[in-house]
């Protein structure tokens, strides 16, 4: 009788740490969606961004230094937003890989996508 209600709670205790990881896996996954979307965005805004201050240029006839320091600025701010939101993405996926061990055999995955990757190492190939 003891023993089988042992069991019966090591198995509601397992089933209920494995609905939790798996709630914390989606959780990730969520957050790795946004994450992207959010890099997205920032690369638009560093195309759009130096458009924009070029307009205002050419139609306030003022002073170009002044929008080359605002450009460069926004540059530098962005870029910091970009490897910042990849380094939050980096660091959860590789929190959870910890948890759930190399059971599923993830690897973390860059918000960029595989081909950049796949880019790299052809010319680290090619080139070194």
């Amino acid at each position: 009788m003891k023993k089988d209600d042992k069991k019966e709670k090591e198995e509601q205790k397992e089933d209920r740490f494995e609905e939790m990881y798996q709630k914390l896996v989606n959780y990730e996954q969520q957050i790795h969606a946004k994450n992207q979307k959010r890099i997205r965005i920032g690369l638009r805004c560093i195309i759009l961004i130096p458009l924009i201050f070029l307009i205002l240029l050419f139609w306030t006839d003022s002073n170009k230094v002044v929008f080359l320091i605002l450009w460069i600025t926004s540059l530098f701010a962005l870029a910091v937003y970009l490897i910042g939101v990849e380094y939050m993405d980096y660091n959860l996926q590789e929190t959870l890989q910890k948890l759930g061990g190399d059971e599923d055999g993830r690897k973390p995955e860059a918000l960029i996508g595989e081909e950049a990757e796949e880019l790299e190492e052809k010319l680290d190939e090619e080139y070194f």
